[in-house]
């Protein structure tokens, strides 16, 4: 098993987050990691928003890292869009995500993670 650290980040009753929690399942089944926990983190402020550096609701982390990130976005409480070929979305493509997972799988990112400043956001592991 791996000990990569995937995290899912978002708001509280974010309409996105049971969909973008199963991508990442479906995800990490594709690349081998069906076992992999998924820590879900509700960012409650825009306080925390911005301690995390958070985006938009639905956000997923892969060791820490926002594989997703967009030069210069600033932190939001709000909710995410994803660009897709299809258009805008509320989560990213299974195919993006299994590239995302596949790549911190490949780079050997397995090194624990020195405590995981959560910024009193609620944190719920999943698997």
């Amino acid at each position: 098993m791996s000990d990569m650290d995937v995290e899912l980040l978002v708001l509280p009753d974010c309409p996105n987050e049971s969909l973008a929690l199963s991508v990442l399942h479906l995800a990490l089944d594709r690349v081998g990691l069906a076992a992999q926990p998924v820590r879900i983190s509700v960012i409650a402020s825009q306080q925390q928003a911005e301690e995390r550096e958070f985006v938009g609701s639905p956000t997923i982390l892969v060791d820490g890292v926002d594989p997703f990130a967009v030069a210069g976005q600033s932190a939001a409480f709000a909710c995410r869009v994803y660009a897709t070929p299809a258009g805008l979305s509320g989560v990213p493509p299974l195919g993006d995500v299994v590239c995302a997972l596949t790549a911190a799988r490949d780079r050997g990112l397995a090194s624990p993670k020195s405590a995981v400043q959560t910024s009193g956001a609620l944190t719920e592991w999943v698997r």
